[in-house]
């Protein structure tokens, strides 16, 4: 009777810790308000930036043991005109140049996985500006705190790749360049089982 209580508890402990494994794997994340973007460009009177923290995003990541093991789906949708200079002005014109009364998301949307490490995930996805999708390739770093991912990141882009000419100001005085860097310092939390 004795062992056949130990088994009954061994097998007990055991359907807990793999219920648990399934449940860690299958958690859905979603982006928190522990965020921040930021795309960064020269001009010839000034380098500027442009930041949002109003960004949305949801993904399915698998974590064991303080690792990224898998992300299964991944995307982000920010606001254009969430993105600000702190010049009115200057804003305008960049939402002029990409049209975002017509076009008011950035977004990417992961397409696959080329290598995870312990510290650093390179991912393929679709990067949308203007209405313009190009695929892009992306090593971020990530960290993981408790139940929490952090993903931290630049990516070098150029208007005209996304068929949007550099904005100008002051009847064309002054001229955006056309590089640009989009970098992101982002926290997704878990949201519950992923569906």
């Amino acid at each position: 009777m004795r062992f056949n209580k130990n088994l009954f508890s061994l097998l007990l402990v055991t359907f807990f810790l793999f219920s648990s494994a399934v449940l860690t794997a299958q958690n859905g994340y979603q982006l928190s308000s522990s965020q921040e973007f930021k795309v960064s460009g020269t001009s010839t009177l000034h380098d500027w930036d442009m930041v949002s923290e109003g960004a949305r995003g949801q993904a399915t990541i698998v974590v064991e043991n303080g690792e990224i093991k898998e992300i299964q789906n991944l995307r982000v949708d920010l606001p254009v005109k969430s993105l600000k200079s702190g010049n009115n002005r200057m804003d305008r014109t960049a939402y002029s140049a990409v049209d975002a009364d017509k076009h008011d998301y950035v977004r990417f949307e992961l397409t696959g996985i080329r290598n995870i490490t312990s510290q650093q995930v390179l991912a393929t996805g679709n990067l949308t500006i203007a209405g313009t999708t190009l695929p892009v390739t992306l090593r971020t770093d990530y960290t993981v705190n408790g139940n929490s991912v952090q993903f931290s990141g630049a990516h070098n882009i150029k208007f005209t790749q996304f068929d949007v000419d550099p904005p100008t100001a002051l009847l064309g005085t002054v001229r955006t360049g056309d590089e640009l860097k989009i970098a992101f310092d982002v926290n997704f939390n878990p949201s519950g089982r992923a569906k």
